[in-house]
């Protein structure tokens, strides 16, 4: 149906003027925005953060780019467990207090700890930040393991029995959150918490919907591999995200292949390639096997895609240390359970060989299994 307006409706005309002036107005301003890029190396995380925003103006995204980095440098204080921090209760502060006292903490600490621990039971304990105390006997080693390899000399590892004493001290039941009064205390002096699992990947979907929140509609972090997109690309295409080659040397200048998304997503790779040390011609990396308290050895990375990067965070060192059929089965009781999309990249070359049930097709040398999901994602034909 038509509207008829007459000469005398000089109001409706006018309101009409109005829809039409706002309409176009709203129309021009998703349009008029432009490409800007920083990247940071000063925000803490031991890593580096780039960040791309597409905003009307340089001023507009400067005011972003200044909250994001405001916020990545509060929650690296938050979780940090080396060092201590004037006004700051952190993780360092609750394994100092061990069997001492509660400590009070920002609701950021609980939260984190709270999707920790319901992780170590969705993943039958493989997810565990209680083992603060057996990741400080590798973070030592592989410190003195770097220093070796650099002079020449040989590096050690810690012998099972030493690290077998120090699992003795972890556990949730060793735990204790009061959310009411904002504390946590760990009852046992001897155990410690270790959030590096999770912490930058929580931090990324936070800072990521506080910008959200403040009126981004279009734009990328990137923490060091923790990818998170914020809503879609303004010019319609699909935003194009690299899978890393699990390579230190090639990291840089080139990947294994493309996934292609249209909205927020966030992407996560967890492998052998970044903090670790040589041992008699083997890698000794970061991602602690809980079953063999040994660096994994299923794949050489894992690279999990969801909505949440604290979650995807997590499950991308959750499955490193999982063989690939126990890895699918989680992905499959998570879908089925909880409700959300989660999708998985598994990467082996010929030092680590494909695992039993893995269908691998050939890349660049590399042999590459994805969940059914992501196959219409790639670049792979």
């Amino acid at each position: 149906m038509s509207a008829i307006i007459r000469d005398g409706d000089e109001e409706m005309k006018k309101l009409i003027c109005v829809l039409l002036v706002l309409f176009t107005m709203s129309a021009c301003s998703e349009k008029a925005v432009s490409k800007h890029t920083t990247t940071m190396t000063d925000v803490g995380f031991d890593t580096f953060v780039n960040f791309t925003g597409y905003t009307t103006n340089e001023a507009q995204f400067e005011e972003y780019d200044s909250d994001l980095k405001k916020e990545f440098k509060r929650y690296d204080k938050l979780f940090d467990k080396y060092n201590d921090y004037e006004g700051t209760h952190n993780i360092k502060t609750i394994n100092d207090q061990a069997g001492i006292k509660p400590v009070k903490v920002d609701k950021e600490i609980i939260e984190l700890l709270n999707l920790s621990k319901k992780y170590y039971e969705i993943s039958n304990h493989q997810f565990d930040i209680t083992m603060g105390e057996v990741l400080n006997i590798w973070h030592d080693y592989r410190d003195e393991g770097v220093k070796a390899n650099e002079e020449g000399k040989e590096s050690r590892i810690p012998s099972k029995a030493e690290l077998e004493k120090a699992e003795k001290d972890s556990g949730w039941d060793k735990i204790e959150i009061n959310e009411k009064d904002s504390t946590v205390y760990i009852k046992d002096k001897n155990t410690s918490l270790d959030v590096g699992g999770v912490a930058k990947g929580f931090t990324v979907e936070k800072v990521a919907k506080k910008l959200e929140a403040d009126g981004l509609k279009h734009g990328i972090i990137n923490a060091g591999g923790n990818v998170r997109l914020i809503g879609e690309k303004p010019d319609g295409d699909a935003w194009s995200v690299g899978l890393q080659i699990p390579n230190a040397n090639e990291l840089s200048s080139d990947s294994l292949l493309s996934l292609k998304f249209s909205e927020s997503n966030s992407f996560v790779t967890s492998g052998d390639y970044q903090r670790y040390y040589m041992y008699k011609n083997e890698i000794m990396h970061h991602i602690i096997d809980p079953d063999t308290l040994f660096p994994a050895k299923h794949a050489r990375s894992v690279t999990v895609i969801c909505k949440d990067s604290g979650i995807a965070d997590i499950l991308s060192t959750t499955l490193y240390t999982m063989t690939y059929e126990e890895g699918t089965a989680l992905l499959k009781n998570l879908q089925a359970k909880e409700g959300f999309s989660v999708e998985a990249i598994w990467v082996y070359d010929d030092q680590v060989k494909p695992e039993k049930g893995a269908d691998t097709i050939d890349v660049k040398g590399y042999h590459i299994a994805m969940s059914d999901g992501l196959k219409e994602h790639t670049n792979i034909k």
